[in-house]
């Protein structure tokens, strides 16, 4: 019994689905916008164009950024963040391809010279409803 209850779980979770909503902390100027990127493939993650669900929220004083993506089937999800000051619809970045306007990642992964990796940002969604919080940072202040 307990091999069949083994074999039929994932089909079972597999069906689910979820939303995810990603508040925003450490928001430093009520300019711009706040993009998010939600990744489910480790290989794509954290490319600027290929992601799995995306949203986007503009800025007002006083509040708390929060983005969602609904419908998400349950699994593993790694999100990136970043403030686009400028409305540009882009990460900035300087000649020497550092990022210049603020950015985090789920699990709140501290990366300064390289791309987080999938396995430091990934978690698993796995309720009708889930709340992560990421901190966005500037470059310098990682």
């Amino acid at each position: 019994m307990a091999f069949l209850i083994l074999i039929l779980l994932p089909l079972f979770y597999e069906n689910q689905m979820g939303a995810l909503t990603v508040k925003v902390t450490n928001v430093q100027a009520y300019q711009g916008s706040i993009r998010m990127a939600v990744y489910n493939n480790e290989k794509t993650f954290p490319s600027e164009k290929q992601n799995f669900c995306g949203a986007m929220t503009s800025l007002a004083p006083g509040t708390l950024p929060k983005l969602t993506c609904e419908n998400l089937p349950f699994g593993q999800y790694a999100v990136a963040v970043y403030h686009d000051l400028n409305n540009n619809g882009k990460m900035d970045k300087n000649a020497m391809g550092i990022p210049t306007e603020p950015y985090g990642f789920s699990n709140n992964v501290q990366v300064k010279w390289r791309q987080p990796k999938w396995a430091d940002a990934a978690f698993v969604l796995s309720t009708a409803k889930q709340e992560l919080t990421v901190s966005l940072k500037r470059w310098s202040e990682y």
